[in-house]
């Protein structure tokens, strides 16, 4: 288990060793499968891969520093590739085998601050959710057909008095069996959405506040729910921050014929 800590990373192995340092916050740790390295990125706008397997801290080898044109918000990795969002909107994609340079430098084809981003299991692209409540569907192949077929979305928003309400859209995990995906929003709610039909299969009662982190079991049948107030409303009285590990029905993330419609938008 990894802890992301200020500014530090800390290796857990039935005991607390420091993995490394960042000069700044660390926003989010990913681990790879593919090469065995821990990829943490930090508001000191660097990405740095780790070799965390000696067995003391001195033997545990930072592989290489890469600035970011910003702070690093999220990152999500599938097969080689390392997909990091940072504020400012920008998507650096990089291959673990050669890290150099990124291999594609994209910005966000939603108009505000980014949230979250999460590769899909099959490795062709990534989704990114937003502060306005929407989420984009993006494909890694910059063919015209490839880029034909990326979209976006709203949601995550409720109408009252006459009015939209928009809520930040926080995380985003997909089912590591059927490949649709869960979104938890600013609302406290969690829906499933069928990407490929562009349907909404599902929506979970709603949490006591805003859904901080979403997280499925390695079989799909488990979907963690950090529920957490993100403070988009300012200092206020909420509810405490609370974790729920929850049973996931197949009907709730199979795909099937008839289900809500996303409108891309």
């Amino acid at each position: 288990m990894i802890f992301c800590a200020y500014p530090r990373l800390v290796f857990n192995h039935e005991r607390e060793d420091i993995l490394g340092h960042h000069d700044a916050p660390v926003r989010c740790i990913e681990y790879s499968y593919a090469t065995g390295q821990v990829i943490s990125g930090s508001w000191d706008r660097t990405l740095k891969c780790w070799d965390p397997r000696g067995a003391s801290s001195q033997e545990r080898t930072l592989l290489g520093t890469y600035t970011q044109p910003e702070r690093v918000y999220s990152l999500s990795l599938v097969d080689n590739r390392v997909v990091v969002a940072t504020a400012g909107r920008h998507v650096n994609i990089y291959d673990l085998r050669n890290m150099s340079q990124p291999e594609q430098r994209r910005n966000s084809s939603l108009k505000y601050q980014t949230r979250c981003v999460r590769c899909y299991p099959n490795g062709t692209g990534y989704s990114l959710s937003s502060v306005e409540g929407r989420v984009a569907m993006e494909f890694f192949d910059l063919s015209e057909a490839g880029q034909s077929k990326k979209y976006a979305f709203k949601c995550h928003r409720k109408s009252e008095a006459g009015m939209d309400i928009v809520y930040p859209v926080n995380t985003i995990a997909f089912h590591p069996i059927y490949g649709t995906f869960a979104t938890g929003g600013c609302d406290g709610f969690v829906n499933v959405w069928d990407g490929n039909n562009k349907k909404r299969l599902y929506q979970y009662s709603k949490y006591p506040t805003s859904i901080a982190a979403l997280s499925f079991s390695r079989d799909g049948r488990l979907l963690a729910v950090a529920s957490s107030y993100t403070f988009e409303e300012g200092d206020k009285l909420h509810e405490p921050d609370a974790i729920f590990v929850r049973s996931v029905n197949e009907v709730e993330v199979k795909p099937k014929p008839k289900a809500y419609p996303i409108h891309a938008t």
